[in-house]
């Protein structure tokens, strides 16, 4: 798949993709990754028509964005990289994360964002792209969307099982800080 060529200068939400016809609706991945307070801060500039939170349980989500239900899917689990840990995520967040994926319109505006910095929000990201793209490529989008991303080793390890790719997401994840993206 070609990634997207030409966008205008200032768009907030790049399409990813040039197409997509692997989406149920065609959605381009036109996403924005971040924490909740940079969500919270950004809220009415960003305007997401769709948004992914994710925050560790009996925490609160503050003064965020308004939307309905269905267009909103409020993950828990914590920053845990232990698989073992009572608040780590597990492979039903993230198989409810791909479904709510697939009922995104092709115009959607999706935001992801985590509570306590982007680490959860990144890995999850970096599954949602490995759904259309190759690992390598996946990661390189990421890179492309949040320079500074840190993806949650427990939580791309979980993508990179329910999507089947045997270790090879994981292992671009471990690429993870990095100032300058070498392919």
């Amino acid at each position: 798949m070609a990634l997207a060529a030409q966008t205008t200068e200032g768009e907030l939400y790049r399409p990813v993709l040039g197409s997509n016809p692997a989406h149920p609706n065609g959605w381009p991945i036109r996403v924005i990754v971040s924490s909740q307070t940079e969500a919270r801060h950004n809220r009415h500039l960003w305007a997401p028509t769709h948004l992914v939170s994710i925050r560790a349980p009996a925490s609160r989500l503050l003064s965020m964005i308004e939307l309905p239900p269905e267009r909103h899917l409020e993950l828990y689990f914590g920053d845990a990289t232990d698989p073992d840990a009572p608040d780590a995520a597990r492979a039903e967040a993230i198989e409810a994360t791909f479904a709510f994926i697939d009922t995104l319109p092709a115009d959607a505006h999706l935001l992801v964002h985590c509570l306590r910095g982007i680490g959860r929000s990144t890995a999850l990201t970096l599954g949602i792209l490995a759904r259309y793209m190759a690992p390598e490529e996946a990661a390189a989008a990421l890179h492309a969307l949040r320079p500074e991303a840190k993806p949650n080793r427990h939580v791309v390890g979980l993508c990179d099982a329910v999507l089947g790719l045997k270790g090879k997401l994981a292992k671009q994840a471990l690429r993870f800080p990095a100032k300058v993206w070498k392919a």
